[in-house]
């Protein structure tokens, strides 16, 4: 591959010689140059798997953004350099290992200084590399079935491994290699890295572990699964990793030796890189485990992740400044000694967010939605680096159809759409999706544990369509994929014109109703969803055939489906027909409005839209009511709920059942939930739409078309409610305000404001 001249002049791709393949492999790379203060300095950098970057010692820069298959992002990064020597380290983690939140790809580093334009000092000359398999043990768990390993370090303030970034080392033998991927630039914002401080322990005392240590066999452990790559279990030494069971015993005393501990509360869940100051005043062995939920009497229940540190210290008297290499999430840190004696002198946290999160400024006398727009807004600047992660502790993976909820809140968290524009065309970009068959698209991306949920597909397209109205774009780099899916669905459908179960992991939401759609031969909520793809490519293209064709799927899936009350779940095949299931799940009915298939002034769905409006919901859930139907999650039944109450005008009912549904969930860790209960990940970031349906039920927003610089607003008023709401858009700025029951709409730039009556779907209510 030639060198990129935009992005590099001279640099080449090195690693330690022989080590680029290993598992799971630590290196440091380290140059040294003269600089002046009356220069300007650039690092241009990319690598493999991750990279942490120092200059003279402090940190600078964590990277690289994830790209397609066939490319690599590379970061440019100003130097603030001091007169004479500098010193520039990277250190570089190798996993070689599939996830959801990395690409597999051979370990490399690719760097080069810059002074004042000029390439002084690059890899392949300047950069010499040390092992630091020393420093971090190669051979451990991974941290969870989605990410890569966990992190167990030895240090010895005496030795020169653990001093490499300030040591004039004698480096090792380095191999040149070139890959054929093409360099391109990161494309996004650079994150913030702010540091803050942990503050006083909220409880210290003594651990009383219980009894022997389990080790934990779970399937995201085992090596030899398809796509698992992993060190085997009998090569692992550090079992004590896989659970912390116990009992705090807390009493007060600070003194920090063996089976004692410090909890620390962040006041709520955040993320970013783990830093610890601690003097060992004997050789030590420390855990510094961390959790988005509070430990409980029986110490961290960790489920299938190894959200634990650990640390192996020699005795010294000056601190260690310790800093985990990989991003978490969490509120709550715990430090505790497993052997020796240390003093903890600083708990401090490095963010790793995306910076561009205040775009739009919200004043409102309601304090509940105010809380939960402040938590919508921490969920996705926590969730959004260089794709829409679907939760940045567990996975840090890019899902569609997550993508199309947390698209809504970067319009007004963010504005610009400069994430949603580089992930949807990553997908288009790929010069390959290995094993994935042609016309799909994985359901994660980027990343390398791909698989199919061919429902998550159509929410691609469906995501396409706004994405156009959002950011003027070439509709036609899109053409090929959503005519190739089309394609791909015709060996699935049924004489009745619907479609059969599709291969791959069929999936509607985390209830009762994702056991419908595995049981049925034919989903209804699935045809509901390629009903709207189809209609929403025939008016991106104009084809007037697929306009017809979702039209008469519609009535075909009414008709099958519907019983003129509710729309069941799906038909099953017993030989000679298809017959319906019994099972009806709440989360159907919400589809069957998003779809446009109920359509809302269709005299046939009277008695459907009363129990849209009166009945469904979550206080039905909280009261048990009705539960021959099933019951919806937040993800995503309860987030349609929420776009269809946005949908039908009751712009009143949505503020109030967001309130009382997201309300528990800001107030606890000022983060918005995966579920509606505090399991699984408690910083979602789906869950940040509710920042914008907070906006639009506020002011009546209809949409915001940046491509032909429309906003379509609500002519009715909505409420009573006193606000005050300022939104960037991509040329000028939008200010909406709600005063003395008066609304008033004002707009900078070259846009036309149009009102519209959104009729009020109205209830018993």
């Amino acid at each position: 591959m030639e060198v990129n001249k935009q992005v590099f002049q001279k640099a080449e791709q090195v690693f330690i010689k022989n080590r680029r393949e290993e598992i799971n492999y630590q290196a440091g790379f380290q140059c040294r140059f003269t600089g002046s203060e009356k220069r300007q300095y650039e690092l241009h950098i990319t690598g493999a798997t991750l990279y942490r970057v120092y200059l003279n010692g402090n940190f600078l820069f964590y990277g690289p953004a994830r790209a397609p298959h066939g490319y690599l992002r590379a970061d440019n990064v100003r130097l603030k350099v001091k007169a004479g020597e500098n010193v520039l380290c990277v250190e570089v983690a190798g996993y070689n290992c599939p996830s959801f939140g990395t690409m597999n790809h051979f370990s490399f580093l690719q760097a080069e200084i810059f002074e004042n334009g000029k390439s002084i000092c690059h890899t392949g000359r300047d950069f010499k590399a040390i092992s630091l398999n020393g420093l971090r043990e190669q051979k451990v768990y991974r941290y969870s079935y989605q990410r890569a390993f966990s992190e167990v370090w030895y240090l010895d303030n005496e030795s020169i491994l653990t001093n490499w970034k300030e040591t004039d080392f004698e480096g090792e033998a380095i191999c040149v290699h070139t890959y054929e991927e093409e360099i391109i630039p990161r494309g996004y914002a650079n994150p913030d890295f702010w540091v803050e401080d942990f503050g006083d322990p909220v409880m210290q005392g003594r651990f009383e572990w219980a009894g022997e240590l389990a080790v934990y066999r779970s399937r995201h452990f085992v090596p030899n699964e398809v796509s698992i790559v992993c060190y085997p279990l009998s090569e692992i030494k550090h079992d004590v990793l896989t659970r912390i069971r116990g009992k705090y015993l807390p009493d007060g005393d600070s003194d920090m030796t063996k089976n004692r501990y410090r909890l620390y509360d962040y006041g709520q869940v955040n993320t970013g890189f783990i830093k610890a100051n601690l003097t060992a005043e004997e050789d030590s062995e420390v855990y510094i485990a961390f959790s988005e939920k509070p430990a409980g009497r029986t110490g961290f229940e960790m489920e299938d992740l190894i959200s634990v540190i650990k640390y192996e210290l020699k005795k010294s008297k000056r601190p260690y400044d310790l800093e985990a290499f990989e991003a978490y999430s969490m509120r709550y840190v715990i430090v505790l000694v497993i052997k020796g004696k240390i003093k903890v002198n600083r708990m401090e946290l490095r963010e790793y967010s995306y910076p561009l999160s205040h775009n739009t400024i919200l004043i409102v006398q309601d304090e509940k939605l105010m809380r939960i727009f402040e938590a919508a807004r921490e969920t996705f600047r926590q969730n959004t680096l260089d794709c829409f992660m679907d939760c940045p502790g567990r996975e840090r993976g890019g899902w569609l159809c997550d993508s199309y909820f947390t698209s809504q809140a970067e319009q007004i968290f963010a504005g610009k759409g400069q994430i949603e524009e580089q992930f949807l065309k990553n997908f288009t970009m790929a010069k390959e999706f290995p094993g994935i068959p042609e016309g799909l698209l994985p359901d994660n991306y980027p990343g390398e544990l791909l698989q199919v949920i061919p429902q998550w597909i159509m929410w691609y397209i469906l995501e396409l369509e706004e994405y156009l109205k959002r950011h003027a774009d070439n509709k036609e780099i899109f053409r090929g994929l959503c005519y190739q899916f089309l394609e791909y669905l015709q060996d699935y459908k049924c004489e009745n014109r619907l479609l059969k179960k599709l291969e791959g992991w069929n999936f509607i939401e985390w209830s009762e109703a994702n056991q419908y759609v595995e049981k049925a031969d034919i989903s209804y909520p699935t045809n509901m969803l390629y009903a709207r793809v189809l209609e929403s490519i025939g008016r991106l293209y104009g084809d007037e055939g697929l306009c017809r064709e979702a039209e008469e799927l519609k009535e075909q899936i009414i008709r099958c489906a519907f019983d003129g009350k509710l729309f069941c779940d799906g038909a099953v095949w017993n030989g000679t027909a298809y017959v319906n299931m019994q099972e009806i799940s709440e989360a159907c009915q919400y589809y069957a409005v998003f779809c446009g298939i109920a359509g809302e002034e269709d005299g046939r769905f009277q008695q459907f839209y009363k129990w849209i409006l009166d009945i469904l919901g979550y206080r039905r859930k909280k009261q048990e009511g009705y539960p021959e139907i099933a019951y919806s999650n937040l993800f995503i039944g309860m987030t349609l709920r929420f776009e269809c109450l946005h949908r039908l005008g009751r712009y009143e009912q949505l503020l109030e059942e967001m309130k009382e549904y997201y309300l528990h969930m800001a107030d606890t860790t000022n983060t918005l939930w995966e579920h509606d209960s505090p399991v699984a990940s408690l910083n979602h970031g789906l869950s940040s739409v509710a920042g914008a349906l907070i906006i639009k039920a506020l002011t009546g927003l209809v949409d915001i078309d940046e491509a032909e610089g429309i906003i379509t607003v609500d002519e009715s008023v909505p409420d009573t409610a006193e606000y005050q709401i300022s939104i960037g858009l991509n040329q000028g700025k939008l200010i909406v305000t709600g005063r003395d029951r008066k609304r008033t709409v004002t707009v900078y730039g070259p846009y036309n404001v149009r009102y519209r009556q959104i009729k009020k779907m109205s209830g018993s209510k």
